[in-house]
């Protein structure tokens, strides 16, 4: 199996930053608990307060395949829809392990 990286940016409605953090933090508890998470953090622009950015790191493919088919992942997307402006961006990565493997690599 080997690790992917998630990137996922949101852009909350004008002014409802706030609102889309409480909305993701519903999902962070279960999301740590599940097979797979290695991380799951969230991130606020200092310069835009509804723009806000998740990092994730997964065992696997298939762990985060599950992750997106779980029950707190879908109530989540059903209710997004009232503090987004838009869907989120996702990007998905490989690692390309260099360096200190503390600083700037993940462990193969």
């Amino acid at each position: 199996m080997a690790e992917v990286v998630v990137v996922a940016r949101f852009r909350a409605r004008q002014g409802r930053g706030d609102e889309a953090i409480a909305l993701l933090r519903t999902v962070i508890g279960p999301t740590h608990g599940e097979r797979g998470c290695r991380l799951f953090a969230l991130h606020r622009a200092t310069d835009d307060p509804d723009h806000l950015v998740l990092v994730e790191r997964w065992d696997s493919r298939e762990d985060l395949d599950a992750h997106l088919q779980a029950p707190h992942v879908q109530s989540f997307r059903q209710a997004a829809g009232l503090v987004m402006e838009a869907p989120p961006e996702i990007t998905i990565l490989d690692p390309v392990p260099e360096g200190d493997p503390v600083k700037g690599a993940f462990a193969t």
